[in-house]
């Protein structure tokens, strides 16, 4: 299996929405990774640990027993005893990289368009409620732009989030989307893959964002 770009690799995993390294992204000093929603995170956690050791990385996150029930917020796997090392072991990695695994916690069930005569509204769905933004006009930013609001009005942030851009790419044959928002002042960054529709891939990109503060 072809080794590419850390986060790349990362993202192509099964469940995870997103990927977040600190420092440099082929050493990070650390790494975030959210899941999505009734994904199993010490499953993730081994695949993490699988991709790491292509890129002669150590993950420090320990047994897959430590991970938390499913519908944990937050969830960091912390690290497990030292194990013996066969005499036939690859070489030492180079690094170890704190690894924390975020559950997608109370994110958006659906993310839907009504569109009327002259109106187009979304709606963004959460298991507390729902939101909905009316977008300024008819095109993809304006459409984009209400749901990053009706999302953050689900989230609860103190503004509404502008969205700075919009990436949708191929990754391993799975399309992801990537967006930058600013709220507050800050710039995050969120990504989700593409599964029913690019619309609720955007509202749960939004959200990972939002939630990576």
């Amino acid at each position: 299996m072809a080794v590419g770009a850390l986060s790349d690799d990362l993202l192509r995993l099964p469940g995870v929405e997103h990927a977040e390294l600190d420092g440099d992204p082929a050493t990070p000093a650390g790494i975030r990774v959210r899941v999505a929603d009734g994904v199993d995170a010490a499953a993730v956690a081994d695949e993490v640990r699988r991709v790491l050791a292509q890129h002669g990385l150590r993950p420090d996150l320990g047994d897959a027993s430590d991970a938390s029930p499913p519908g944990s917020d937050t969830h960091e796997l912390v690290p497990g005893p030292p194990q013996d090392t066969p005499d036939d072991a690859p070489p030492d990695p180079i690094a170890d990289v704190p690894v924390v695994v975020l559950m997608a916690g109370n994110g958006p069930i659906s993310v839907g368009i009504t569109e009327g005569i002259d109106t187009i509204v979304v709606t963004a769905t959460g298991p507390a409620g729902h939101a909905s933004v009316p977008a300024s006009g008819p095109s993809a930013v304006a459409v984009d732009q209400a749901v990053t609001e009706a999302v953050a009005e689900l989230a609860g942030t103190a503004t509404r989030p502008r969205i700075c851009s919009i990436d949708e790419r191929e990754l391993g044959g799975i399309s992801v989307v990537t967006v930058v928002v600013e709220e507050s002042g800050a710039r995050l960054v969120g990504s989700a893959v593409v599964r029913s529709g690019r619309t609720y891939a955007v509202g749960r990109a939004v959200w990972a964002a939002l939630s990576s503060r």
